[in-house]
């Protein structure tokens, strides 16, 4: 397994162009964690705060979504390496969301966590941070196991918000996203993946592994184009959205605590403040604004000043649109 992975990851870097920036303090030569990320994308600030948090040193390997990086086979076939840790079926169809547990594993996007002392390759954002955070000291941890079941109800309903329909389709009322998304349009987005997926599938039609991952991802995108950026369907996701917000305000309130369980930041906070600062950066802060949900605002005025999300969101260069 251990020169099978070092093989896998190897090409991957390659592919690249990309061996790797030392992200953190390390005293050993190879860092234990490597990420394959991209600035941009949500699920990957979701990993790069836990690692921030926990302090964590790490080989950084960014990848350019729109460039097609993720798609490229090297990588594919390490996500895949992953995908079958998981135990779980390839992604066919596609929900608006980035949730593997009702989606299903997709081969082709990031992130994806390389553990060289477990031998593992993790690729769901939240698993990959729940096993980091395994490897904090007790106190420290994100996931304190008197609070877990109610952390990871949190957790469960921002993996399940509408973020690629948010990202790429045009909202309802005025668009308020900025420049470089109101030029795109979320059909031919998706459309664009399924042209990728196709010309891959032309240039290795005889490698199993790969034939698997790229028809399961083209049925994927093929149902993102057909049925998540209608007007129907965009005004029911940023209906979803603000419905999790205001139950989000309404708990913080009663709260009346600086975090959702009390006076420091759990995993849930985290992943939270990660969700708005990516809503008001795509021009979605309307959904609180104007006073209508005051201590959801207080808490992402707040939350913004941690450090971890500062430095992994915030600050990241290319994280915002």
């Amino acid at each position: 397994m251990q020169q099978d992975l070092k093989s896998a990851v190897a090409a991957a870097s390659e592919a690249l162009d990309n061996s790797g920036v030392v992200v953190g303090a390390v005293a050993d030569s190879r860092p234990r964690f490597e990420l394959f990320h991209a600035a941009n994308s949500i699920c990957s600030q979701k990993v790069r705060t836990v690692l921030a948090h926990h302090n964590l040193c790490y080989l950084s390997h960014q990848l350019d979504i729109f460039k097609g990086q993720t798609y490229l086979p090297q990588y594919v076939r390490l996500r895949m390496m992953g995908c079958g840790r998981l135990g779980i079926p390839l992604v066919t169809n596609h929900t608006g969301s980035t949730s593997v547990s009702r989606g299903g594993c997709d081969p082709a996007v990031v992130p994806t966590l390389v553990d060289w002392e477990t031998e593992d390759v993790f690729v769901d954002s939240k698993l990959i941070c729940q096993h980091l955070d395994t490897q904090a000291r007790v106190s420290r941890r994100l996931r304190p196991s008197a609070l877990v079941e109610r952390i990871d109800v949190e957790i469960e309903i921002v993996d399940n918000l509408p973020n690629y329909q948010m990202l790429a389709g045009k909202p309802p009322g005025e668009d308020l996203r900025p420049d470089s998304r109101r030029r795109s349009n979320g059909t031919d987005f998706a459309l664009g993946k399924v042209k990728r997926c196709e010309q891959y599938l032309k240039e290795y039609p005889r490698d199993e592994a790969l034939t698997a991952a790229y028809t399961a991802k083209r049925a994927k995108e093929l149902e993102a184009a057909s049925s998540l950026f209608t007007e129907e369907a965009m005004s029911s996701a940023y209906q979803r959205a603000e419905t999790a917000c205001e139950g989000l305000s309404s708990r913080l309130a009663a709260a009346k605590a600086a975090w959702l369980f009390g006076v420091a930041p759990t995993m849930a906070d985290l992943f939270w403040i990660v969700e708005l600062s990516r809503m008001k950066n795509l021009g979605a802060a309307k959904i609180w604004e104007a006073g209508k949900m005051a201590p959801l605002a207080n808490y992402l005025r707040q939350g913004e000043g941690l450090p971890s999300i500062r430095f992994a969101v915030l600050e990241w260069p290319g994280a915002s649109y």
